[in-house]
């Protein structure tokens, strides 16, 4: 294995962690967490979007890992083709997260921060 390849792998449990973080305990992380102006709208909503963002990046990580074994086996002497690949799906899987737990957000929460009646 080469060292770009474990550089790509320890990035992506590093996502993984941080999903893991968001998922357990928002609360204690004071600086750190999903804070838009859509999760920011109350406690509730800003804890409810760090536990689905965290959920998310949790999911992001063993689709990375799958994606870094894929290249590994089709680019073997291109390693930074394989960095490539992983930035770039990355960089869309964080987004997707990101809109992802907008959306449920604004399904979930009226403007000012209250549960709509009969959301899941």
């Amino acid at each position: 294995m080469n060292l770009l390849l474990l550089a790509c792998s320890f990035i992506v449990m590093v996502i993984f962690t941080i999903g893991v973080k968001l998922n357990q305990r928002p609360s204690e992380y004071g600086g750190f967490g999903f804070k838009t102006n859509v999760s920011m709208r109350s406690e509730e909503t800003w804890h409810d979007g760090n536990v689905t963002f965290g959920r998310y990046l949790m999911m992001i990580a063993p689709l990375q890992i799958v994606i870094l074994i894929v290249s590994e086996r089709y680019l073997p002497d291109h390693p930074y083709r394989i960095f490539a690949v992983l930035a770039i799906t990355t960089i869309v899987s964080v987004l997707l997260a990101y809109l992802l737990t907008q959306k449920k957000l604004r399904t979930i929460y009226f403007k000012d921060g209250k549960r709509r009646p009969n959301s899941f």
